[in-house]
């Protein structure tokens, strides 16, 4: 089954940081993201027939964990008149308000965690499109390759898992994502996904500028049911 086919696509706007007061640069800007509804599917040891490993450890957790599928996709377009999309971050912030904090959900396992687009050069390669006030960089440096890194996931066994992504040389930040987390939360207790999107617009008179999507509460705030052990 094709989850995007299922969920309803929205078009989000970008909004210049609050906190920052540049002249020139447009307070939104429309037109250049889109984020389905995210889906959530509980994983249980009933559906993991495929599969005796995964669905032993399933059987084995269900008294105090429950398991979900969380998908989430977005689209980054292209502005023929517009200035380009230079890097952008969607992050899951995971927590269950009733439960203690050693019992928090957290991002069992992500997709992608790492994926690379040929270019015709190598180089040293930054990302800081961020989601929070503190800047935050990954480097990489591909020596002897001729790909470069296009999007990379962190925060694996933590509550806070992110993708960033990145225009490299040749291929502009546009097109379709699909983002998977594998969601581990205590059973019996209602968790919660909020979701944030963040992007670096590179202005041609004023350099990178960043911007936050304005997200709908459909998009934003993301429940995964109660599942009893």
């Amino acid at each position: 089954m094709n989850d995007q086919a299922t969920a309803s696509v929205h078009d989000v706007d970008l909004v210049l940081e609050p906190r920052l007061h540049v002249p020139g640069a447009p307070p939104r800007i429309s037109g250049r993201v889109s984020l389905g509804t995210p889906v959530v599917r509980p994983l249980t040891a009933d559906l993991a027939t495929t599969d005796p490993d995964w669905r032993a450890f399933l059987e084995a957790e269900a008294a105090h964990s429950a398991y979900f599928v969380l998908s989430l996709f977005c689209t980054f377009r292209a502005a023929p008149d517009g200035d380009p999309i230079a890097d952008a971050a969607v992050g899951v912030k995971l927590h269950a308000p009733d439960a203690p904090a050693d019992r928090q959900p957290i991002a069992w396992s992500i997709d992608p965690k790492r994926r690379v687009r040929p270019v015709p050069r190598t180089g040293r390669i930054s990302l800081t499109a961020k989601l929070t006030i503190v800047e935050s960089t990954v480097e990489y440096a591909p020596e002897g390759s001729r790909e470069e890194l296009f999007v990379v996931g962190m925060g694996e066994h933590d509550s806070d898992p992110e993708w960033r992504f990145r225009a490299v040389s040749g291929s502009p930040l546009i097109g379709d994502e699909e983002l998977t987390v594998v969601v581990k939360a205590p059973a019996g207790i209602l968790a919660r996904a909020d979701v944030s999107v963040a992007a670096t617009v590179k202005h041609r008179r004023l350099g990178l500028i960043p911007y936050r999507a304005d997200l709908p509460p459909v998009l934003r705030t993301v429940e995964l049911p109660a599942q009893d052990g």
